[in-house]
C-alpha cells in the first residue's frame, strides 16, 4: 500500500509567504521612539524573584518587558510624589 504525504502545500506558497503577518508590523508603530541599549548589573536573587512574578502572570511576558513596565511604574510614582 502506498504512503499519503501528510504535508499539504497551498497552491500558491508565494502569497502565503508574500502575505506576512501584522504583529511585526504592529509592533514597529509602537515603538517609534528611539530605543537606548545598555547593560545592567542584577543580582541573581532579584532575577529569580522577578522570573517567579512573570510566570504568575496571565499569559507570557518577557524579562526586558517585565523590566520595563517596573521602571514606567517607578518613575510614575516619583512623579506623583514629587508634584504633591
Amino acid at each position: 500500500m502506498a504512503e499519503k504525504s501528510v504535508l499539504r502545500r497551498p497552491q500558491d506558497i508565494d502569497a502565503v509567504i508574500n502575505r506576512g503577518g501584522s504583529s511585526s508590523a504592529a509592533s514597529q508603530e509602537e515603538h517609534t521612539e528611539k530605543e537606548r541599549i545598555f547593560n545592567l548589573r542584577v543580582p541573581e536573587s532579584l532575577v529569580a524573584k522577578v522570573d517567579a512574578l512573570r510566570k504568575r502572570r496571565a499569559g507570557k511576558i518577557s524579562r526586558n518587558t517585565w523590566i520595563l513596565e517596573a521602571i514606567e511604574d517607578k518613575v510614575n510614582r516619583e512623579q506623583r510624589n514629587q508634584s504633591q
